[in-house]
């Protein structure tokens, strides 16, 4: 999946699984579940939802291009 299209799917609630330009693996396994990343060998649930969870996805983008 494209960053685009993991932001789609964040936005519409719908399961998915995907990994981000950056190498992040995240995934949403129920209709309008909590989004989970990859992290230390498990999937953890994000603390952010939805549009919180769009910014700070924006947000490590623009981080990245700074350094």
């Amino acid at each position: 999946m494209t960053d685009s299209q993991i932001r789609e799917f964040i936005r519409s609630g719908w399961p998915f699984f995907g990994v981000t330009s950056k190498g992040d693996v995240m995934a949403r396994y129920v209709v309008y579940g909590p989004v989970f990343r990859w992290q230390r060998n498990q999937m953890v649930p994000m603390p952010l939802q939805a549009g919180d969870l769009l910014w700070w996805l924006q947000a490590s983008d623009e981080d990245d291009d700074e350094g």
